[in-house]
């Protein structure tokens, strides 16, 4: 099957194996949770849902630190992939939230620090198909895996097929109200050990300027688990 469908549609197709409108209710693409581990210890849950409804998709997720900690954030995409409204959300320590939606033809973030905190925006000259790719929230780097899958993988009975050539991403951090490249590159099938089994993924690196983390990914599109070894940063799919 080609992947040449455009962006989120094609996300879908990938993850389902399909190509039909969202039926009503909506269907769940992936749901589940990440344990978040630094040097062998537990420190954060990642709980998250994504789901294709008519006219577009939504990303769910609920991030809880060991701490006490506690920050979500709702991501909804139009049906080609396009931002529609990125919201984000901290409880614990103290209360702030913040919204990303399409301003004419570019993009502008609206942020909200606390209580009595005046309110101010920040304006993005991004286009509307920008990938969110926010601090902490790890679904975020699934969807944009299944978007670089859509620019130029191929998957074949022998396994998966991309493109030699990295691809680069300009990606939307608001949290950090700013933007950055991001390139991922497919290394191709690799065995790992994951929970006492072991488990043929495909493996791809994604880079930035600051991180190198490698990304494992099972036959049905999922991830399964991320490394940064650098940090000893450790995702596993609970």
């Amino acid at each position: 099957m080609k992947f040449t469908l455009t962006a989120f549609v094609m996300i879908m197709t990938i993850t389902c194996a399909l190509e039909a409108k969202a039926p009503n209710p909506p269907q769940v693409i992936d749901a589940g949770s990440f344990g978040v581990f630094v040097n062998g210890r537990r420190v954060a849950t990642e709980t998250f849902k994504i789901e294709q409804k008519a006219g577009g998709s939504t990303a769910k997720s609920e991030l809880k630190v060991e701490d006490g900690s506690m920050q979500r954030s709702e991501m909804e995409l139009t049906d080609h992939g396009d931002i529609v409204r990125y919201g984000w959300q901290q409880e614990k320590p103290t209360k702030a939230e913040l919204s990303v939606v399409p301003k004419d033809e570019f993009l502008t973030e609206t942020i909200n620090t606390g209580p009595n905190q005046k309110t101010f925006s920040v304006p993005h000259l991004m286009p509307h198909s920008t990938p969110i790719l926010d601090d902490n929230f790890f679904m975020h780097r699934e969807i944009l895996i299944w978007r670089y899958l859509a620019l130029g993988c191929t998957s074949k009975p022998e396994g998966l097929s991309c493109n030699s050539a990295p691809q680069q991403f300009g990606v939307l951090i608001p949290t950090q109200h700013a933007s950055e490249i991001v390139t991922v590159d497919f290394k191709g099938k690799e065995k790992i050990s994951l929970k006492g089994k072991d488990l043929e993924c495909s493996s791809f690196r994604l880079h930035t300027e600051e991180t190198n983390l490698l990304i494992y990914m099972d036959d049905q599109k999922k991830v399964v688990r991320m490394l940064a070894s650098a940090s000893g940063l450790e995702v596993v799919r609970d």
